[in-house]
């Protein structure tokens, strides 16, 4: 999460779930429907039962669009008639509704894939662990709204996971977090998204003025229930930092670039960036406005550096996640996005929150709470 100034910044985007009304498609033969309201999408070949998961083109039924397809919106499928569900039944990962071990990571999505139009989404369910925060604000006419706060993650069914900065002094209660998101402004993913109240802030100790230890537990009113789309992240096993040069995973919905020209997004990103070794990150940032004398604390660590490519205002509290030592599959929580000097700048890497640092705390609080270690625990 990059920022102009070092006071950690924030979201403010009001989230309004617009949903796109089912209009039937000048060549479709069936019904246009989401892709969860279909037992069987119609190709273009006809019914297909071994077909592999649908491609969706995002630049179907979005503005400043001129791409059309069979049906008005991108996750919109033609269905035969028989084949229409009005309720789809509730997906799980496993018919015993459990969790799966942490930090499994759904690469080529769940139920679609991404086809053309992709640039820097994530495919739905990619990183089920990735949480929105919301804070319900009143705004303008006194109503309560929902309004973007920052990311998380989730380490346990009922425990999120995000950045000290984004939560301290808000009050618990109307602090929102939501599982399973991807698109904001539609509910047509095949699996639903979640909600559940906060009952309770539990800032690090060590956190001050400085962002130093900037890390956060929210506990939850009630556990989220595993689904494709929820699963939990896993924090790295004792003494394990990522290796400078490694490739490691970040995202948000934050800005897509730095001042007022950013927008945020409404699809869930995916950003791929390196480990930068931490004197040449303090180095590096001393070549900013923070000037010559600026020391880069050891509870943090720095990725990035690639131009144009980084998270941005609005990310604050997204997992970067790196592989397992001796794993292609499974990953652990390194960082938490913090801040920066800019977005995507060269040479100018972003710097997060160092999970290991704060590992002891963060499992120290856990287990007051008396969640299962398997939850944040590797396999």
């Amino acid at each position: 999460m990059n920022l102009a100034t070092l006071t950690a910044a924030v979201g403010l985007m009001v989230l309004v779930v617009a949903l796109t009304p089912t209009v039937d498609g000048q060549t479709c033969e069936g019904k246009c429907v989401p892709l969860k309201n279909c037992l069987r999408p119609l190709t273009a070949e006809g019914e297909d039962d071994d077909a592999p998961a649908p491609e969706v083109d995002l630049r179907i039924g979005q503005e400043n669009s001129n791409v059309v397809g069979n049906c008005s919106h991108y996750l919109d499928t033609c269905c035969a008639f028989e084949d229409v569900v009005e309720e789809p039944a509730a997906h799980s990962t496993t018919q015993e509704d459990e969790f799966v071990p942490c930090g499994q990571r759904n690469q080529n999505g769940v139920g679609f894939r991404i086809g053309a139009g992709k640039v820097e989404e994530a495919e739905f369910g990619e990183f089920p662990w990735s949480l929105l925060v919301l804070e319900m604000k009143e705004l303008f006419d006194s109503e309560l709204k929902e309004v973007y706060a920052c990311v998380g993650s989730l380490v346990a069914p009922n425990v999120a996971l995000t950045v000290a900065h984004c939560v301290i002094n808000k009050t618990s209660t109307r602090l929102l977090v939501r599982a399973g998101e991807w698109d904001t402004r539609t509910e047509s993913e095949v699996l639903p998204y979640q909600d559940a109240r906060v009952k309770e802030v539990l800032i690090h100790d060590r956190y001050n003025k400085h962002h130093h230890f900037d890390v956060a537990l929210l506990v939850l009113v009630q556990p989220f229930q595993p689904a494709e789309n929820v699963q939990t992240i896993c924090l790295p096993p004792p003494g394990v930092r990522p290796p400078v040069g490694s490739e490691c995973l970040t995202g948000g919905w934050g800005k897509d670039r730095f001042g007022v020209m950013g927008v945020y997004q409404h699809i869930l990103k995916r950003v791929e960036l390196p480990i930068v070794d931490s004197a040449q990150c303090q180095q590096a940032l001393r070549k900013t406005r923070l000037g010559a004398g600026y020391k880069l604390h050891s509870s943090f660590l720095c990725a990035g550096g690639k131009k144009d490519a980084d998270v941005c205002s609005g990310d604050g509290g997204g997992a970067l996640v790196c592989l397992m030592p001796g794993s292609q599959t499974n990953y652990y929580q390194a960082g938490v996005v913090a801040w920066g000097i800019g977005c995507g700048d060269e040479n100018i890497p972003g710097v997060y929150a160092d999970v290991e640092s704060s590992r002891g705390w963060i499992v120290g609080k856990l287990n007051a709470l008396k969640v299962d270690p398997t939850y944040y625990t590797p396999a």
